[in-house]
């Protein structure tokens, strides 16, 4: 179990849902958190649930997170742990999408480049001053499945953003772990979370709530979140059914490397 006692913790997305329940959750084990978050009010709430500090930014500027991370290090003399939780939702049908949107950019730096800038910038403070970094990046059960509750939701692109943030992710830890570089990498994989992005289209009366999705409050999975810390996963799912929805992708290459003789080639 990792003690989390005195350890400097930033948590960006923190206004509300899992990133607070994250900083009121680490802030109880004895964690010194920032929370960041664009809207300045929330996060302001938060850090007075916390005890801790509170940083507006917005991660759709790409310098924002490597700044925040610099500022906390000049401070504080060190940053153990980074939670880039910030996520944006997009709905548009794949077939109509006008790809040329200005909103794709916002979508692709917050929920896809904006993790990789932060552990980039957690593991060069990390090296130079001679501790160890962590950062927990937040995808989505979208990342590796299509579930069959959201196939018509017109979420093909946040889904690539979120599928895109995992690979990102493995090669992070990859490369770290290869190089030997003070950076430990993990990745939440919320499936349905009642949140601020969640809450419009579900309502606020549970007994409404798709049954087939298995809504969790964000108390929920930030508790599994800290407990796959502990455990020392990489890939962190909040509902057992990811494992079902993402079946099918390993199933299709079996079936086609069969029926393209490719085993007996082996």
């Amino acid at each position: 179990m990792i003690d989390w006692t005195g350890q400097r913790v930033l948590i960006i997305g923190a206004a509300s849902g899992i990133g607070r329940a994250l900083a009121v959750q680490l802030a109880q084990r004895g964690a010194l958190v920032t929370a960041a978050d664009l809207n300045a009010e929330g996060v302001a709430e938060t850090a007075a649930l916390c005890d801790g500090e509170a940083l507006v930014l917005d991660l759709a500027d790409g310098a924002a997170g490597p700044a925040a991370v610099a500022q906390l290090v000049a401070r504080h003399g060190r940053l153990d742990a980074v939670f880039a939780n910030a996520g944006i939702g997009y709905r548009r049908r794949l077939l109509k999408a006008d790809l040329d949107d200005a909103g794709l950019d916002r979508l692709w730096e917050i929920n896809m480049l904006g993790p990789t800038r932060l552990a980039q910038a957690l593991c060069t403070a990390a090296e130079a001053g001679g501790w160890r970094g962590r950062i927990v990046i937040t995808g989505s059960e979208n990342s590796l499945s299509l579930p069959p509750s959201v196939q018509n939701n017109g979420i093909s692109l946040y889904a690539a953003s979120k599928h895109g943030v995992l690979i990102l992710a493995e090669w992070l830890a990859t490369e770290s772990r290869n190089a030997g570089k003070p950076l430990d990498v993990h990745v939440l994989l919320p499936g349905g979370v009642y949140t601020g992005m969640t809450a419009p289209g579900l309502g606020d009366d549970p007994a409404r709530w798709p049954a087939d999705m298995g809504i969790i409050m964000p108390e929920r999975a930030a508790e599994l979140c800290l407990k796959g810390l502990d455990l020392g996963l990489f890939h962190i799912p909040t509902h057992a059914h990811l494992q079902n929805d993402m079946a099918w992708r390993t199933n299709s290459v079996v079936e086609a490397t069969a029926a393209l003789g490719l085993n007996e080639q082996a």
